[in-house]
């Protein structure tokens, strides 16, 4: 008896060690492929890391980005890194996540395209020095977003949800589409007056809009029904008969608006997404009317532009969702754009994903 006891009791060590070992090799890191430009954090394959706001305060740069929050799960939120500059550049800390989707409200499916600023923002009588705009669904469909605002007194949170959403997306009169989001916001007076611009995504039309805010009273926001579509002259796509504005991040420099935006059209292929992003500039003033023309900064960075150090290969094939890297009231810094950019790739023999988006950091050659 005691020897079958001792048999059994070898079998459960044995299934233990197997199962920990499973356990084990399922946690492990695996790092994402490099097409060129290296990613400048590394999440690994089992998570994605896409639409990045990067602002820069002093030595810090806070990456902000979208993010499934648990490993190969789908539960879209917004994660944070800080990263500090070292000898080869930026050197950035762990995953933090800030935001998440909130159970049975109208962001329940998902949180994603974070943007952030600084100033003085009242909410249920209590006062924050930060707030951040973000696109939200109620569920897994991506569709019908909508843009919400979260309070902060530093930068890496706690964030504390404005209950409803300051953009509204209404199916019934825009039809059963994406919606309203990937927002980017600018300070007016580094108090509670920001610059939000927004893309929409009805079913026959997409477009960027802006809007002047007061978030003053985040309980009692102003200026959403004003907001207006923005120019789109001297903006030029793949297809040179339709211009499609959307999924863009903006900055100030001085006088002049600067974005960073998706260069259409989206590839045929998966990953359907765009494959360059365009930088322009305009002064701000110009973005009041519809006959103002935007100046082109730079017209496609793409594949050849990232393939890194070796310049006979191509690099990342899929180049998308960009931002301006700023400071927390929207000024663009630096005198030559610096962009984050999400970029992915593909298997090119079989058409197939090779491994969840990443995110790196470019410089232009040109001033803005």
């Amino acid at each position: 008896m005691r020897k079958i006891i001792t048999i059994l009791f070898a079998i459960l060590l044995a299934i233990s060690c197997v199962a920990c070992n499973n356990k084990k090799d399922e946690s492990k890191f695996v790092p994402k492929p490099v097409d060129g430009v290296p990613l400048c954090f590394d999440d690994g394959t089992s998570y994605y890391s896409v639409s990045p706001a990067f602002i820069q305060e002093g030595n810090k740069l806070y990456a902000y980005y979208t993010s499934n929050a648990t490993a190969k799960k789908r539960d879209t939120s917004i994660i944070l890194r800080i990263g500090t500059m070292g000898e080869n550049g930026w050197e950035f800390g762990e995953r933090q996540v800030v935001l998440s989707p909130t159970e049975n409200s109208w962001d329940a499916g998902s949180v994603s395209d974070a943007d952030i600023t600084k100033g003085e923002f009242k909410y249920k009588n209590a006062t924050y020095n930060y707030l951040m705009v973000y696109q939200g669904c109620k569920d897994k469909s991506e569709r019908n977003q909508q843009i919400g605002i979260a309070l902060a007194n530093a930068p890496e949170g706690p964030f504390v949800k404005v209950e409803k959403p300051i953009i509204k997306y209404d199916e019934r009169v825009s039809g059963y589409a994406w919606g309203v989001g990937q927002p980017s916001i600018i300070s007016e007076d580094q108090k509670g007056k920001v610059r939000l611009y927004y893309s929409v995504g009805e079913s026959l039309y997409t477009y960027t809009m802006t809007a002047e805010l007061d978030l003053s009273d985040c309980e009692n926001v102003l200026g959403a029904e004003g907001a207006f579509m923005m120019p789109i002259e001297g903006l030029v796509d793949g297809v040179k008969s339709e211009t499609i504005f959307n999924n863009a991040g903006f900055a100030r420099k001085g006088e002049n608006l600067v974005v960073a935006r998706d260069f259409n059209p989206v590839a045929g292929v998966e990953p359907i997404v765009a494959q360059a992003v365009q930088v322009a500039k305009m002064p701000i003033s110009g973005t009041y009317s519809d006959t103002s023309s935007w100046e082109i900064i730079e017209d496609r960075i793409n594949d050849i532009d990232l393939a890194g150090e070796d310049i006979e290969k191509y690099g990342w094939s899929r180049v998308y969702a960009a931002c301006i890297v700023k400071d927390f009231y929207g000024n663009m810094v630096g005198d030559k754009p610096t962009l984050a950019i999400t970029v992915t790739s593909f298997e090119e023999e079989t058409r197939e994903y090779r491994y969840y988006q990443g995110i790196i950091i470019y410089t232009s050659d040109y001033y803005a």
